[in-house]
Order: structure tokens, then sequence, then C-alpha cells
């Protein structure tokens, strides 16, 4: 990627939407959560440090970039995990962090295990799910470590922490956050009840994905 997604004023509209949508969906609570969208192919701008979602304004996105090791002190102390993730994945144009209540429990439970093959649209957006180690909020190690996980997946999970998507756009990755949340719920809620859920099978999953084509999302 070597040119501008958006201009600068589309990009901090897209982010003040989908803050907002996020934090009115319950994907992030009280200061918790981030997004950033790619300005171009060595920047992007992310919402500010200490800042809740439901109240970003023009004047809390920040302009990072990916080709420094340093970053802006008003930026979210997680802006080195979107720097390592655009560096690892040039096909990325953006990425939320948040932390949805089922998707988080997972996170933090022992048995990290969910059955995703459940229904046509978790086998379109989870062909795999990468868990990332506990690592501390906002440390080079957590940053490095998604830069990895995400050459694996789309969505990382993250250790004891939260849940970490990106995609082509804001609205995708809000999207596979939104997906994964269900599938989650549908993974405690059933083991909860007592009802032992049935995947679809590897051969129809495959049918599946080759009728869909690559690229399309159900």
């Amino acid at each position: 990627m070597n040119k501008k997604v958006y201009g600068v004023n589309k990009i901090k509209a897209l982010i003040i939407k989908h803050s907002k949508r996020a934090f009115s969906l319950g994907l992030v609570w009280g200061k918790s959560g981030n997004i950033s969208i790619r300005a171009d192919a060595d920047s992007f701008f992310i919402t500010a440090t200490g800042k809740g979602l439901g109240d970003i304004t023009g004047k809390d996105l920040v302009l990072c970039r990916t080709d420094k090791d340093s970053g802006n002190k008003n930026a979210s102390m997680e802006w080195r995990l979107h720097s390592e993730i655009y560096r690892n994945r040039r096909d990325a144009c953006a990425v939320f962090h948040s932390q949805p209540l089922y998707s988080t429990l997972i996170a933090c439970a022992t048995d990290k295990k969910i059955k995703t093959a459940l229904i046509p649209e978790t086998i379109a957006y989870f062909e795999k799910i990468e868990v990332v180690p506990y690592c501390h909020a906002g440390s080079i190690e957590l940053a490095k470590k998604c830069g990895e996980g995400a050459k694996k997946a789309d969505v990382l999970l993250l250790e004891n922490h939260g849940v970490v998507t990106f995609g082509l756009c804001i609205e995708d990755a809000v999207n596979k956050t939104l997906t994964f949340e269900f599938l989650c719920r549908l993974n405690v809620l059933s083991k909860a009840a007592n009802i032992e859920l049935k995947e679809i099978n590897p051969g129809q999953v495959r049918e599946f994905l080759n009728m869909m084509g690559a690229g399309k999302r159900a």
C-alpha cells in the first residue's frame, strides 16, 4: 500500500462514527478500547489516550507513524499494537481493539477453545483465531506478539485482555468484532445451558467458502 486510503476529514469522521457506535453497542466500556484507520503506507490516525470512545471528537484523534518507534504522547497507549499490525499486514486499513463481555470472558478463561463453524457468518469471518499470550497493556512485547499473530489471523484474542480485529475498512473490523462476540456468546451460553453445539462439517465449510469466493463476506 503506497497511497492514501481516505482523506484526513473522512478518516476522522469514520473514527468518530464507529467509536460512538462501538460504545453504544457495548463493545467497549468506560475508557477502554481504541480504533485506528490507516492514512497511508506509513501513518495512521488513532484515538487518544484516556478518552472514552463514546466521547471521541476530532480533537481526540492522533496521527502516528509505522516507520518510527516513538509515538505522539497523546495517542492511545496501544498505538504500538496498531503500528505492528499495519507493519505486518499491508492489507489492513483499520484496527479495532475492544473488550466485549463474552469475548473477554473467553479471553480470561482457562480453556479458550471455541467452536467456530456454527453459522455461515462465522465461517466467512473466522478461518482462524489467534490467541496472544498475556502481556501488559501498552507494552512493546504485546505489540510485537500482536504483529506476529496478525500474520496468521484477522482476529486476535488477547489473553486476560480482550480482542483485536482488523480489515480492509473500519466497518469490516467492527463487524468482525460483533460477529466474534456473538460467536463467543453462543459458546458460553451453550455451556451454561448444557447444550451441545453441532458444527458444520469440514466438507460443507470448504464448499461454502468456495461458493462465496475470495474476499467476500456473508
